[in-house]
């Protein structure tokens, strides 16, 4: 396709064409976060306005914009026309982004490959909540991170890991920051409380955080924090509330602890790679303190405590084949990650993918990404495997997190 004048149009079309059971708009999203995209300076204008200004911090690193009166603000999750989200890296160096231009005369987005227009585009409101502070007087945008209708809060900034120099190698997750570590759960309780009078903004609200070994056994000290911070939320609610806690592979009756003396319902301890070699090579910390065998059968042992399609785990697709200790070809990374999917799937618990993107704070830094055809085919096969085991992704589909192309293919199930 070299010298077309939209070679990424072109590539999305002909990957519609190859695959007809991938809908477009989850290709679109796919090609965006793999290509990125940038913003005219119109479309920047219109979303530093209040209405669509976002966070100015980020958990990862990643800063946009600069200057007086900008605040580092950021833009929030782009909208398709289909309802899909897509979470840009904004601040990000790409080789071949996308553009998001503005027309202040019809007050229309429109997603572009160089001057042409793909397709009209728009962005998620700020919550109305971002503007409050906590009874303690923290900044609620500084709490709180908006998906599709799920809050999320991570309430342990740091991660032991990355201290040890064991972090895992695709992840700037608390690479630079600054403020308090532990979130006080009166706080989450703040943050909660205003953000549930935006009636119909959201359905579900999520806690994580970086990793804490402390206590005996490990995790000990993290889950208890954890409890305090859900009961904490709780308080708002009269029983069971749709709640995700996201967390490593706790033993069995630790998570029956959090379940009996907390109202959340799902459960996620994500394993990042699914091969048992790039596990350790990829994920040392995890791979030392708790073990990729021991990892899967806690994600299994979960399922007991909270029922088959509560349990979930997700892969940074792409990272597998990047870096010193890559896959050599992207079959072998497609059979890999649908073996265990299978194996997962069969046993109830949801396999679900993200895409990675090259990060300059990451230990693999700027790397090549793989093939856009990798990801549509990987997207495929996941929804595949899950639906043959009547699995649905209802914590983490496109109208609660938005962030898994492959659950978006849920909404195709009901056709």
């Amino acid at each position: 396709m070299a010298g077309t004048i939209c070679p990424k149009k072109e590539e999305c079309e002909a990957l519609c064409l190859r695959y007809p059971a991938v809908p477009v708009y989850v290709i679109l999203k796919l090609s965006m976060i793999r290509y990125g995209a940038v913003l005219t300076p119109a479309a920047d204008k219109r979303l530093r306005e209040k209405d669509l200004s976002f966070n100015t911090s980020e958990a990862f690193g990643l800063s946009y914009g600069s200057g007086p009166g900008t605040d580092n603000a950021m833009p929030g999750p782009v909208l398709l026309r289909d309802a899909s989200f897509v979470y840009i890296n904004w601040g990000e160096a790409y080789e071949d982004p996308y553009v998001i231009d503005y027309d202040p005369e019809t007050g229309d987005f429109y997603l572009k490959e160089r001057d042409i227009v793909i397709d009209t585009v728009s962005f998620v409101e700020r919550p109305a909540f971002f503007d409050k502070k906590t009874r303690r007087g923290i900044p609620m945008a500084s709490l709180a991170d908006v998906r599709a209708q799920k809050l999320i809060m991570t309430t342990w900034r740091k991660c032991i890991f990355r201290d040890l120099g064991m972090a895992c190698r695709f992840c700037a997750f608390f690479s630079s920051g600054s403020g308090e570590i532990e979130v006080d759960p009166e706080d989450l309780y703040d943050v909660v409380s205003e953000a549930i009078k935006e009636r119909g903004r959201f359905s579900e609200i999520a806690l994580s955080g970086g990793t804490d070994l402390t206590g005996r056994p490990p995790f000990t000290q993290e889950s208890d924090r954890y409890i305090r911070q859900w009961q904490a939320i709780g308080r708002l609610f009269r029983d069971r509330f749709p709640a995700q806690l996201m967390a490593p592979a706790y033993p069995k009756a630790m998570l029956r602890r959090i379940y009996d003396n907390t109202g959340i319902t799902s459960y996620s301890a994500n394993l990042e790679i699914a091969d048992r070699e790039r596990f350790a090579a990829y994920c040392p910390g995890k791979a030392h303190f708790v073990g990729y065998d021991t990892w899967l059968g806690r994600l299994e042992e979960a399922v007991e405590v909270f029922g088959p399609g509560n349990v979930c785990t997700q892969i940074v697709a792409g990272a597998e084949l990047a870096g010193r200790d890559a896959f050599s070809s992207i079959e072998e990374a497609l059979e890999s990650n649908f073996r265990v999917c299978e194996r997962l799937a069969s046993n109830g618990v949801v396999f679900l993918s993200t895409i990675w993107r090259p990060h300059a704070a990451c230990d693999l830094g700027y790397v090549p990404v793989p093939p856009l055809e990798y990801y549509v085919r990987l997207a495929e096969g996941l929804h595949a495997i899950r639906a043959s085991y009547g699995l649905h992704s209802f914590d983490d589909d496109y109208r609660h997190c938005g962030n898994h192309p492959d659950s978006d293919m849920e909404r195709t199930d009901y056709l």
